[in-house]
């Protein structure tokens, strides 16, 4: 047999299937409706807090700070956050709702007041996010994007979702196994502000949520954030007061804003 006949041979032999090769999935438009897959990721009860213990390491131009932390969320924008040092009080607090973002730092009788904004949280964790995306964030939940063009693709494994308003986009890779969020870019004028990757997920109360999640930083400066929780639960019957910090008596707050 010449070599043009081989090669005619080859050429039929792989549209019949016979020589199959692995190519990328990467398919635009193979969901129908990115709506039902962003719908199809399982959320907490609106009555839902979210308790956790979590090793909570964070690099960025400053150097490394490493600590066990007790973490409160609610959804949408409920935050907690205290340090738990091995021996002595706790010398960290963190409190964000829909209306204010307090931090205290008893052992600089520091008390700080501002806006929940991504800009002040920026000044505690070197990450441009709202504190609001950041509980979505430490829940593996989607971001809270309120609108904007949406489109979908098919890579590899996953499905992807990009949801675009002005210069913004917002990337959401999703399993199609079990509707898990595996991983979130946040893109404001063509940069990287953070990606964030949810690893390890547990199920609790019939609920996915990730044991480990990576936050990379690209913009205004690079710092990574990683998360590894210990103990995880949730709970109905926090005291909304845990989410608003009190002014500390003898001490004079610092606003922020």
């Amino acid at each position: 047999m010449n070599k043009k006949n081989i090669l005619i041979c080859l050429v039929l032999l792989m549209i019949s299937g016979c020589i199959s090769g692995k190519i990328p999935e990467f398919t635009k438009g193979a969901v129908a409706f990115p709506e039902n897959v962003l719908g199809k990721i399982a959320m907490p009860g609106s009555g839902d807090i979210i308790r956790a213990i979590a090793n909570i390491t964070l690099i960025s131009s400053e150097g490394r700070y490493s600590r066990k932390m007790a973490l409160l969320l609610k959804t949408p924008s409920y935050l907690h956050i205290e340090t738990m040092p091995i021996f002595g009080p706790a010398d960290f607090f963190l409190s964000a709702n829909e209306e204010s973002f307090k931090v205290f730092l008893p052992g600089k009788g520091r008390f700080y007041v501002g806006k929940a904004t991504r800009e002040n949280l920026f000044l505690f964790f070197k990450v441009l996010i709202s504190p609001g995306d950041m509980v979505s964030i430490l829940a593996g939940l989607p971001p809270q994007i309120m609108e904007g063009n949406l489109s979908e693709y098919v890579e590899g494994r996953l499905y992807r979702v990009d949801i675009r308003s002005g210069k913004r986009k917002w990337s959401l890779w999703v399993n199609p196994d079990d509707y898990t969020l595996t991983k979130v870019e946040e893109i404001d004028d063509g940069r990287i502000i953070y990606r964030a990757t949810f690893k390890d997920p547990v199920i609790i109360n019939g609920i996915p949520y990730p044991e480990r999640i990576d936050i990379e930083v690209e913009e205004p400066e690079r710092a990574n954030i990683s998360i590894r929780y210990l103990d995880l639960e949730i709970s109905h019957d926090e005291d909304a007061a845990a989410f608003d910090l009190r002014t500390p008596s003898g001490v004079v707050p610092v606003f922020i804003d």
